[in-house]
């Protein structure tokens, strides 16, 4: 808990590593996990850097992981046999395995894989016009044999039929003539195809419209759903016969045909070359399916051999990748023939790094080792980054902290305090028993699956949301159940826990104490439960537990502040910044604390003239208006005016305290310290022969210290700093109230919701248990959307709120220090080894 009070201490570094080294080095550093490293190429831009070319080359095996990624979703890690899976022996040898060796595999992979794709495409395009094919020429069928669709056709007057009644013919003569000898006599030939149906009408105008009336169409809608290729989706398709003579027309009417994205086939003339053409189309499809099914079989063996080696390939990519990407951080020094890194690593690490060190000049077989310094005093730009070594239950809520800015180095975490605030606030908002206890189960049930989650919570953001936070739900869920247990509410019903207090007067629904000295032991007597004095009791009770809860989490703020000042040693902040935040605090609203347990700890019934009937309201308004002219009747302890006239000199002197003193203080130091500067270098300067170039940098040293300090500056900012503690003092603890608002919402939507719903179809008679089901389902759908959704989400978000601005303001700088980033593969490895499950 130490290390997550204070970010851990940091030491600087500069490494000097040899060329034959370097590679090696790196990789026992990745392994490590402990150095974050400086980018000394800051100034160069991206293909300026010494490993750019490597690192483009990792990027293009990359996408050739990624596509095998994309097809590894049809193997499921359990239909593969345990014998297939590699050794651990095997995995070791392709982690050392030539980089070009693994392209060379990767490129044959790819070639193989993508041919098998395209294989299986075709033969499904093939499938898919095969069966569509049968289909047509089944209502083709129908159109031409069908006696009693007609067609009225007007022949030319040497091939004129006998007139019938009706003038209607159908469409093809079988008992007369054939096809062809139709066709020859008529001049008439056909298109037919697929089309969409929902594209037929416009197909329709368009024909008509191109052709001006010069064909004939007859569609008829396919029964059976066909499945589109392109959009793997079944569609509905209609088949269509168009009549047409001349060739021009034709040519127009398939272009026609093809740009509306109709199929087109070539289909036989004659009725029993047509049914010997479905009979060979039925025997291909069956021949094609088989051989689908052996193309499948081979992809998915294929696919295995790619599942099994995939998790280590993965891991061996990225990982040349981060290291070539760690390595462009580092400067190449042409006099030494070395590269140098900078680094920043945690003090008591340094014996580690050293031996890992040692350990990559051996692997490597370099002669000259890796050169470890530290450095005693790094330059003040470069600042240590924050470190705070977190489990995975403190991981959840240091997110919250470091969404709100990163730490400085070495100042006050309030993760710490956070872990129990947070869930506490969280609590006060939503407490009810019943509906904490709901909310324990869920983040039970998240705790149980989060392996499964945490493989999930990698493609999806708001699963990666529940997965990061399933401790703060988890907690959130038990101090709903506290909370709820003291307002003694379960779904918005009382429980009579302890029995209670209050006996009725004579049989009346008037309640009294039973004794004057019965206290219930814990929360809320439930005999307020359902009088007319309910809401005003738990309106009270509620305000004043959210002004006491508030003012005592900015008090531990502002003695934060203090543990920060003692740190870092800044004992003007203590004298002018802390001891008058704390007076004025105390002073006013600490004083009003006290006010509201006194009046709680006090037995008002006692005392004459006194009933309890003292507003505090009042009070502290008359404490300014009227410091000394209290009547008796609102004093409630001997010599409140004298102490309330104290208090109030003590708010309005703790405003000049911390506005005018600390500015003038540092202009004097300031002032010292330049004279200091000053006669310093008029000494170096008579002490030594200087050139013109030196005075001249001596002169711009002198005016560099001037503008250090800039006393207009410094009181300002101090004057903001004053009116803003001031005045958000008064607006952080109005912002408290906002425990009393959710917490009053919470409680009278669920009392509704019980009520007016449930109760309400409960008492139905006449429907009985449908009523008290329907009713049921009703108000347990309205209590999950409601209550454990929307609710849990407002409520969530007003603790965050509290704890960014009221609390942290108080102490939590976090003005731009960088978070402690160490080049490592823990994250690779552990990816690597969610693709194995």
């Amino acid at each position: 808990m130490g290390e997550l009070f204070r970010s851990v201490p940091m030491t600087m570094i500069r490494l000097l590593i040899p060329n034959e080294a370097v590679h090696e080095t790196v990789h026992e550093i990745g392994n490590l996990g402990k150095i974050n490293f400086k980018d000394l190429n800051s100034t160069l831009s991206a293909f300026q850097r010494p490993f750019t070319a490597e690192v483009r080359r990792l990027d293009e095996i990359e996408k050739k992981l990624n596509f095998f990624r994309a097809h590894l979703d049809e193997i499921k890690v359990k239909d593969i046999p345990k014998d297939r899976w590699l050794t651990k022996e095997r995995e070791k040898e392709i982690l050392l395995e030539d980089l070009e060796a693994i392209e060379g595999i990767f490129e044959d992979t790819e070639n193989n894989l993508k041919e098998l794709l395209k294989n299986e495409d075709e033969l499904k395009v093939q499938q898919l016009g095969l069966f569509e094919q049968i289909l047509l020429i089944e209502k083709v069928n129908d159109f031409l044999l069908n006696n009693d669709e007609t067609l009225e056709i007007e022949f030319p007057k040497e091939h004129k039929m006998k007139k019938v009644d009706s003038i209607s013919v159908p469409l093809l003569e079988m008992d007369k003539s054939s096809s062809d000898e139709m066709k020859t006599k008529t001049g008439l030939q056909y298109v037919c195809g697929t089309i969409l149906r929902e594209r037929v009408p416009i197909l329709e105008r368009i024909l008509w419209r191109t052709t001006r009336g010069n064909m004939f169409l007859r569609t008829a809608e396919i029964e059976t759903k066909i499945k589109e290729f392109q959009t793997n989706k079944f569609v509905t398709k209609t088949a269509f016969l168009i009549f047409y003579q001349g060739e021009s027309i034709g040519d127009k009417i398939r272009r026609v045909c093809t740009s509306m994205g109709s199929n087109l086939y070539n289909i036989p003339e004659n009725q029993n070359e047509r049914n010997r053409t479905i009979e060979n189309l039925r025997d291909q499809l069956q021949d094609l399916k088989d051989v689908i099914v052996k193309s499948k079989n081979h992809k998915v063996e294929s696919l295995i051999v790619l599942r099994v080696n995939f998790p280590i390939w993965y891991e061996r990519i990225h990982k040349e990748k981060a290291i070539y990407s760690t390595m462009n951080l580092f400067r190449y020094d042409q006099a030494k023939k070395c590269l140098i890194a900078e680094a920043w690593i945690p003090e008591d690490t340094v014996a580690d790094v050293r031996h890992c060190l040692a350990k990559s000049t051996e692997t490597s077989g370099a002669m000259i080792p890796t050169i470890l310094d530290i450095i005693e005093n790094p330059p003040k730009s470069s600042i240590p980054p924050t470190h705070f070594p977190v489990t995975n239950f403190q991981k959840g809520f240091q997110a919250i902290i470091d969404s709100y800015g990163i730490a400085n180095y070495r100042e006050v975490n309030p993760t710490p305090f956070t872990i129990i605030t947070f869930p506490f606030l969280f609590g006060v908002m939503f407490g009810d028993f019943g509906h904490g206890i709901l909310l324990t189960i869920f983040a039970i049930w998240v705790l149980m699956n989060s392996k499964k989650l945490g493989i999930k919570a990698q493609t999806d953001e708001i699963i990666k949301i529940l997965y990061d936070g399933r401790y703060i739900i988890f907690m959130m869920g038990l101090f709903s159940v506290y909370c709820g247990f003291i307002y003694n509410e379960i779904f918005a019903v009382p429980m009579n826990w302890f029995g209670t207090c209050w006996e009725p007067r004579n049989n009346s629904t008037v309640l009294d104490l039973k004794t004057k000295t019965c206290t219930y032991p814990v929360g809320v007597d439930p005999s307020w439960a359902g009088t007319t004095t309910e809401l005003l009791y738990a309106d009270s009770l509620k305000m004043k537990l959210s002004v006491l809860l508030g003012i005592s989490q900015m008090l531990l703020g502002c003695v934060l502040s203090l543990l920060n000042h003692i740190h870092f040693k800044k004992w003007l902040n203590i004298w002018f910044e802390f001891i008058p935040q704390m007076l004025l605090l105390l002073s006013f609203f600490g004083y009003m604390c006290f006010l509201i347990i006194y009046k709680w700890v006090v037995n008002w019934s006692d005392r004459e003239g006194q009933t309890g009937g003292i507003h505090l309201i009042t009070t502290l308004i008359n404490m300014f208006l009227k410091p000394m002219g209290m009547k008796s009747d609102q004093i409630m302890f001997k010599n409140q005016n004298a102490i309330q006239l104290i208090l109030i000199l003590i708010f309005v002197l703790t405003i000049p305290l911390m506005l005018i003193p600390k500015p003038f203080i540092l202009r004097h130091r300031a002032k010292k310290r330049r004279k200091e500067m000053g006669y310093n270098q008029l000494n170096e300067i008579s002490s030594s022969d200087n050139d013109e170039n030196d005075k001249n940098k001596n002169k711009k040293q002198d005016h560099d210290h001037e503008e250090e300090f800039q006393f207009s500056e410094v009181m300002i900012h101090q004057l903001i700093h004053t009116i803003e503690f001031v005045l958000g003092s008064i607006s952080n603890t109005a912002s408290y109230l906002r425990l009393w608002a959710l917490s009053l919402a919470h409680s009278q939507l669920s009392k509704v919701f019980w009520e007016m719903i449930f109760l309400t179809t409960a008492k139905m008679e006449k429907i009985g248990f449908i009523s008290i089901f329907i009713g049921f389902c009703v108000w347990a759908v309205l209590s999950v959307i409601v209550l454990l959704v929307m609710e849990c989400l407002s409520a969530f978000l007003h603790a965050l709120r509290l704890h960014w601005v009221e609390f942290n303001s108080k102490f939590y700088v976090a003005d731009g220090s960088i978070k402690f980033e160490p080049f490592s593969f823990k994250e690779i490895k552990q990816e690597a080894k969610n693709y194995r499950s």
